[in-house]
């Protein structure tokens, strides 16, 4: 292996002759093929191309028009909301409504509804509609408009059932003798309750008149450019409005043609499917690629048409660049035939020498391959199988490392807090190395009380510790809190993130952290409390954390066990000592009153500034002591 390895002719020589011939039975008809099928399906293919392409900007367009007839058709929707809701519109209209006024009295509230629709005419400069008016929909009377013309016309019949009563809509109006007769006009409406019932009894309708349409109809041309004082016109978008409408914009034209029974087929189409893209026949009978979206509830859609000439004029200028594309790739596959097979076993060598290379532990070392087939492929995942396995090694040696420095640093601290007799300043210390030498943005210990009931904080790192301890901050065993599940459980508990856990109890002093961890401090499986620690980074806890800080919990659980018998073993000497103490100093007394006195005043010395009160009882009849 080691000679095949030093002799690189050997390892070429043998693969070159065999994979040449391979190479060149692959390479022939890669290059035939491509030749003889390009010439007889170049044609076909190109034009599927531009109208798969043409397809799709159609249905774009059609798509960005709707949305802009959509905002259009929202605005207007929107102003006319704001004006019914408004009590300047509806206190004068229910007078006008329901009182029946006449002469001055009509005319002053007509004045009033007047003055409002004109402010809705307009919306921050830009005139909304062309009209409004005010409908009553038990009568169909137009009671108040904009258009004095208007005034008093009975709409009843086709409009107010064309026009929702009940929701707020725009709908395009075709041939309405009192607003189009002829013609096409747009109509947002919206219902109105001016009164205390529950009832619709008054529809507010913004009309736009024809060159209101036709500036809409302008917005919406997509195949329209401007050159100069010139406009290029290379397709046509219309409305197209159920039955059987079709509402155009001639060129330079500001007021839009509608035309009734056209039997355009997108109508037919939008049975089917309200959005779609399609070769047909337009009005003029020229064929044309056409997408259109349909809107149900305006009864109404955007068709865009584009004549296929216009389309496929573009393949002719295809054919020099298909014809540049076969000699190139003649040329290349030609070459690759004659250059591919050195090219291809070079690599094969420097292979070899990486799996030596690896072998021997050079975790370093890449193999410098530029190549995208099988063989540069190869080369490229041995590099990245070299780069993973180093990082491995890496990370490994980095993590035994860093678990060893967390072992050495819990053996520091479990050393430092055992030496501590007394159990506050143990668990102070505790917390401080434990942070210090952690790194934690937070450590606190809690203690479970006498009751067994809460988990008391009795030392924490920081101001904020400081607080929480002055406030006696504690917790419920087996509260809703990681500190309560933990103490309930006797077991730790992580918390990867403390927005998503759900048993993170949340401090309102500790804004910042972002993950938290707590293990239990127990003797013997008798849980004494917890050591809680915290992060401002999320995910800052894992197992191994765990394991190292259940370790030191365990230690500093037997410190403060012991820390406790400590204090006990103090209390019960120094007990001892006052009853020695005081006994002493009443042996040899007879007398009753010295007796208490002594003891009394013995024993307020001994517990200081107490008040010492003994008190005798005389014992009753026949309490088994003897006496009568």
């Amino acid at each position: 292996m080691t000679d095949q390895a030093q002799s690189p002719a050997g390892v070429r020589l043998r693969p070159q002759s065999s994979l040449g011939r391979r190479l060149a039975f692959v390479l022939l008809p890669l290059v035939l093929v491509p030749v003889v099928l390009i010439g007889g399906t170049g044609y076909l293919r190109s034009r599927d191309i531009l109208a798969g392409q043409a397809e799709d900007q159609m249905l774009s367009a059609a798509s960005s028009q709707v949305t802009r007839l959509l905002d259009w058709a929202r605005a207007r929707e929107q102003r006319l909301q704001l004006g019914s809701t408004g009590s300047s519109l509806r206190e004068p209209l229910a007078h006008l409504i329901h009182d029946n006024p006449v002469g001055g009295q009509r005319q002053a509230y007509v004045d009033s509804i007047l003055i409002v629709l004109q402010s809705l005419q307009t919306s921050e400069g830009q005139v909304m509609f062309s009209h409004l008016a005010v409908v009553d929909p038990a009568t169909g009377e137009i009671v108040a408009s904009t258009n004095n013309n208007w005034i008093g016309e009975n709409l009843e019949g086709g409009l107010l059932e064309e026009v929702a009563m009940d929701a707020t809509e725009t709908r395009a109006v075709y041939d309405n003798p009192v607003f189009s007769p002829g013609g096409l006009v747009m109509v947002s409406s919206a219902p109105m309750r001016t009164g205390m019932m529950e009832s619709i009894d008054a529809v507010l309708l913004g009309v736009n008149l024809e060159t209101r349409v036709g500036a809409l109809m302008e917005e919406l041309q997509a195949f329209w450019q401007q050159r100069g004082v010139f406009r290029e016109v290379t397709g046509e978008t219309f409305l197209a409005v159920t039955p059987d409408i079709i509402v155009r914009l001639p060129r330079y034209s500001i007021a839009p043609e509608a035309q009734s029974g056209s039997g355009h087929p997108v109508f037919g189409l939008a049975l089917a499917e309200n959005q779609g893209a399609t070769e047909w026949e337009n009005l003029a009978g020229l064929p044309v690629l056409g997408a259109y979206e349909f809107v149900p509830e305006m009864q109404m859609g955007v068709v865009v048409e584009v004549p296929t000439e216009t389309i496929f004029a573009e393949l002719n200028d295809l054919f020099p660049f298909i014809a540049t594309i076969v000699a190139i790739t003649t040329v290349l596959t030609l070459l690759i035939a004659v250059f591919a097979t050195s090219r291809m076993l070079r690599p094969l060598g420097r292979l070899a020498e990486f799996a030596q290379r690896i072998s021997r532990g050079e975790w370093d070392y890449r193999i410098p391959i530029a190549r995208h087939d099988e063989i540069g492929v190869v080369g490229h995942s041995l590099n990245r199988m070299a780069e993973e396995l180093r990082q491995s090694y890496s990370t490994l040696e980095q993590r035994v490392q860093e678990r060893t420095q967390q072992v050495r640093t819990a053996s520091e601290v479990a050393r430092a807090v055992t030496s501590i007799p007394s159990l506050e300043d143990l668990l102070h210390k505790a917390v401080e190395l434990i942070r210090e030498r952690f790194g934690y943005y937070y450590v606190s210990i809690f203690l479970i009380d006498r009751e067994r009931k809460h988990a008391e904080l009795r030392q924490a790192t920081g101001e904020i510790g400081e607080a929480l301890i002055a406030r006696k901050h504690k917790l419920g065993v087996g509260s809703n809190s990681i500190i309560g599940w933990v103490t309930a459980n006797n077991s730790p508990r992580i918390a990867s993130d403390v927005s998503e856990d759900p048993v993170h109890f949340r401090n309102e002093l500790l804004t910042e952290t972002r993950s938290e961890a707590a293990v239990p401090l127990q003797v013997g499986g008798l849980v004494l409390g917890a050591l809680d620690v915290q992060s401002t980074e999320p995910e800052a806890f894992s197992d191994e954390d765990i394991q190292v800080l259940q370790t030191l919990a365990d230690q500093l659980s037997a410190a403060i066990q012991n820390a406790r018998l400590a204090q006990t073993s103090v209390a019960a000497a120094e007990r001892a000592r006052l009853i020695s103490d005081v006994t002493g100093q009443l042996s040899g007394l007879l007398d009753v009153d010295q007796v208490l006195n002594t003891a009394a005043h013995s024993l307020h010395r001994a517990l200081g500034d107490s008040e010492i009160m003994i008190k005798l009882t005389v014992p009753e009849a026949g309490d088994g002591n003897g006496r009568g």
